[in-house]
């Protein structure tokens, strides 16, 4: 059973890594096929510009939620190292509580706000905002469940390979 779930979180990994390039590689042929229609034709064209934007807000949600792991996010660990090991833990296990605390008692808001956006819409494109912003709603729900997944293995008895 370990076996499989660790070969499915594999392929879910490739996957999200995959979409991750996807998106980049959509990002930079709109720059490149901007960039030729400026100089080449001499037509400005506004659609590159918000497909750009809307794929980099998108890439950076998804890779933070999906593919960089917690020991690789920006975070205020000089007090967890500082500590014994015991002490380490609970500020981990204080840390933890405090931001995946903060992502689900917003995660109600953010996600009614998101479904709210669907009256609004892009400029040129108009592409409804509550697709254009889901990538955040997923990027909290992501934060929510790491969370408890590391409180879970720093209340386990292995928690010193979690510090």
């Amino acid at each position: 059973m370990k076996l499989i779930c660790a070969a499915w979180w594999q392929w879910v990994v490739r996957a999200a890594r995959g979409i991750a390039s996807l998106m980049f590689a959509c990002v930079f042929v709109a720059f490149i096929y901007k960039i030729v229609m400026r100089y080449a034709a001499g037509d400005a064209v506004a659609w590159a510009d918000e497909v750009a934007v809307v794929l980099f807000v998108w890439i950076i949600f998804w890779a933070n939620a999906f593919l960089v792991d917690d020991r690789r996010q920006i975070r205020f660990d000089l007090l967890v190292r500082m500590l014994p090991p015991p002490w380490g833990r609970a500020a981990a296990i204080a840390r933890l509580i405090a931001i995946g605390g903060l992502f689900l008692w917003a995660l109600p808001g953010v996600l009614d706000y998101i479904a709210f956006l669907w009256r609004e819409r892009t400029p040129v494109l108009s592409l409804r905002l509550d697709f254009v912003y889901a990538c955040f709603g997923l990027f909290v729900i992501a934060v929510v469940v790491r969370s408890a997944l590391e409180l879970f293995h720093l209340a386990r008895s292995s928690w010193r390979r979690y510090i």
